[in-house]
């Protein structure tokens, strides 16, 4: 049986009572543009596309339908987002580290070189995650030379953890669900004085690995503000949660550049791990009750991240839980393409493509989010298949088949 989805509009949107509660977070999140300048001189980087899917637009009654995919970020290896937070967050701890004992400040090329391992091999950084984050620090400790320990909770795929470990992670598996895992990584860190690297900030990320690791993020919504047409023009700006800090960077980026006139702001989670829906309409952050139980383990956080809420607190429009099923549909929609470019989306991004299908069907729901054929809507696939095996399971087809009919349109 389908589980049930829910809507909540925001009615403190805008207000001047939550501008001036984020105020603290917009400030110390400023300054961006050096981590997205760094982060685009590296090697790995490349522009990841944006795509224009005009006959899907159509067939859901959209005026136009825009994709911005993370597929291949840094790889197919690694395939997500995360891979832009946590190694420049890394990658400015190392050189600070070398910095303080030699007076010197390196490159991030240099570190590269192993030239200051004596000094970064010293050096641990641990996370907890479901799979994405920990990629994304395991790849960073490799590239630019110090240790990693990544902590995953007993839901997190052996193929997750397998990945984490190929970059030569430390990985430990911690009985309970993801905050469980949080909880047992923040005291390890305090213990044996590692970096807890995260986007979880508890102080309007004033302390730096948060506010770097939302500075890496960036990058995908600078890419993205510069290729869609007329940002201005955009009507919906989907965005899947866990802990909320990712919708908060992406609507945050848009906003800044807009100033007025914002597009709505649609935070996507699972009906089981609903923790900004929840914190939305208590009005403060509030616990998910749910089992956590999805396939979108990526989002599958008990609560919110609290710098993260004042944002979302100010700029989100609707609040919307989905079921697994939604989610999906919106993989198998997005690899069969219907004549637009097929795209491989994991579970955890494709939640907003169900929703827009979803809406085909629920006028209701379609209503409620206000769109229509005039909607000029902005999605964000931030992850692939980063479990090839389960997204075989859920699509029918390998993420290779997907990517190989992308060289054939």
């Amino acid at each position: 049986m389908e589980s049930s989805f829910a809507h909540f509009a925001n009615p403190r949107r805008l207000s001047p009572e939550a501008e001036e509660r984020a105020a603290s977070s917009v400030a110390n999140l400023s300054g961006w543009e050096r981590a997205v300048g760094e982060i685009r001189s590296w090697p790995e980087y490349g522009e990841q596309p944006l795509h224009s899917l005009a006959k899907t637009a159509r067939r859901l009654g959209l005026g136009e339908l825009f994709f911005k995919d993370e597929s291949q970020r840094f790889g197919r290896q690694l395939g997500s987002f995360k891979a832009l937070g946590a190694p420049y967050a890394v990658s400015v701890l190392l050189a600070d580290a070398v910095e303080n004992e030699t007076g010197r400040r390196p490159t991030s090329a240099q570190l590269r070189t192993g030239e200051f391992r004596e000094i970064t091999g010293r050096i641990t950084v641990c996370v907890a995650t479901d799979g994405n984050q920990g990629r994304g620090l395991a790849f960073a400790a490799k590239t630019f030379g110090c240790r990693c320990v990544v902590y995953i909770h007993g839901h997190v795929s052996a193929a997750r953890k397998d990945a984490m470990e190929a970059y030569g992670a430390i990985v430990i598996r911690v009985d309970g669900e993801y905050e469980a895992s949080v909880n047992r990584a923040k005291e390890d860190a305090r213990m044996n004085g590692w970096s807890f690297v995260s986007s979880t900030s508890w102080d309007d990320y004033r302390a730096s690995l948060p506010r770097n690791v939302m500075s890496g993020y960036m990058v995908m919504v600078e890419e993205a503000i510069a290729q869609v047409p007329s940002l201005d023009g955009i009507t919906h700006v989907f965005m899947a949660a866990g802990v909320g800090s990712i919708p908060a960077a992406v609507f945050l980026g848009i906003a800044q550049r807009l100033k007025a006139s914002l597009p709505r702001f649609v935070v996507v989670e699972p009906s089981e791990a609903d923790c900004c829906y929840q914190s939305a309409k208590a009005g403060g952050p509030t616990p998910s009750a749910g089992t956590l139980r999805t396939i979108m383990a990526g989002l599958a956080c008990r609560e919110v991240s609290p710098a993260a809420w004042t944002l979302l607190d100010w700029l989100v429009s609707d609040f919307v839980t989905i079921p697994d099923d939604w989610a999906e549909d919106g993989m198998r929609a997005l690899a069969d393409g219907g004549g637009d470019v097929p795209i491989v989306c994991g579970e955890s991004a494709a939640g907003s493509t169900g929703i827009l299908i979803k809406c085909l069907t629920d006028d209701a729901l379609k209503r409620a989010l206000g769109l229509d054929a005039s909607s000029r809507v902005l999605l964000f696939g931030c992850e692939g298949a980063t479990d090839p095996g389960i997204y075989t399971r859920i699509v029918g087809s390998t993420p290779e088949a997907v990517f190989d009919r992308q060289g054939g349109r």
